[in-house]
């Protein structure tokens, strides 16, 4: 069926984001041949990190305030091989969605270079979104959320401290730290839903970004609901999904006990 104008007219009023997030590693034989030629080199320098997992979920908000998800996937060094695999369906898959801008929290300065530096070692593309295009006009297809936040001062907060100022449960942010490389396939599992699971909360800060910002009709506690039931939805047997369910109970409570009051 043909999308009538009005239908149309609301599709392109959508704002679409890819909420992207990467897991590294150090990769201690890159750590070592640098600390030959130089002893003071640091083992967290960007240079000697590399990409172990990485993914993304989709999520849209309509001009009247409504929220729509999309995909969650993840890749991961066990499933395909190397830090090359999984940066090239990461890619493959930004590519495929090339009109859609990506969201990271800090990806300016950590995730980006280490995709950037993966690329270079490994003669790959970059996407659309992460390309360099000097004199390129339109939307931004990148949008770090921690650089937007610190805006002009001088201090970084991590997402953690953000979505603890949200009001986000403790136990799903206390999931969020870094993790160590994998050594078994439960282990690896357990990656797979800490990457997404990062998706979905930076999500939800970049939604609260967007309601301070005055997105018109958003509405936090909706919003946050629609995410985390668009995200079970598709991962309905994740780790944490009964934390998510109480989450998003719990916001609905708040909603509904706001109208009692207002009553």
């Amino acid at each position: 069926m043909v999308p009538t104008y009005k239908e149309r007219k609301r599709q392109m009023a959508k704002q679409s984001y890819i909420a992207l997030d990467c897991e590294f590693h150090w990769d201690q034989e890159l750590h070592e041949a640098h600390r030959a030629m130089d002893k003071r080199s640091k083992r967290r320098a960007v240079a000697v990190k590399k990409v172990m997992a990485a993914a993304v979920f989709q999520f849209a908000i309509d001009d009247e305030g409504r929220i729509s998800t999309g995909e969650v996937a993840s890749w991961n060094e066990y499933d395909w091989g190397s830090e090359e695999a999984v940066v090239t369906q990461l890619f493959d898959y930004l590519r495929a969605h090339e009109d859609k801008p990506i969201v990271t929290f800090g990806g300016l300065g950590t995730d980006i270079p280490v995709l950037l530096l993966c690329s270079i070692a490994n003669g790959l593309r970059l996407p659309p979104q992460l390309a360099d295009r000097p004199g390129r006009r339109g939307p931004r297809p990148h949008l770090d959320l921690g650089l937007q936040i610190k805006g002009g001062g001088k201090t970084w907060s991590h997402l953690s401290q953000v979505l603890l100022r949200m009001d986000v449960p403790f136990n799903l942010v206390a999931a969020k730290p870094s993790v160590r490389r994998p050594v078994s396939a439960g282990a690896w599992q357990n990656l797979r839903d800490h990457v997404e699971l990062d998706c979905l909360l930076l999500s939800v800060a970049k939604v609260g970004w967007l309601v301070a910002q005055g997105t018109d009709c958003l509405r936090l506690e909706l919003a946050i609901i629609g995410l985390i039931e668009g995200f079970l939805r598709r991962r309905p047997n994740h780790s944490l999904s009964s934390e998510l369910r109480q989450y998003a109970d719990r916001l609905q409570q708040q909603i509904v006990d706001r109208f009692e009051l207002a009553a």
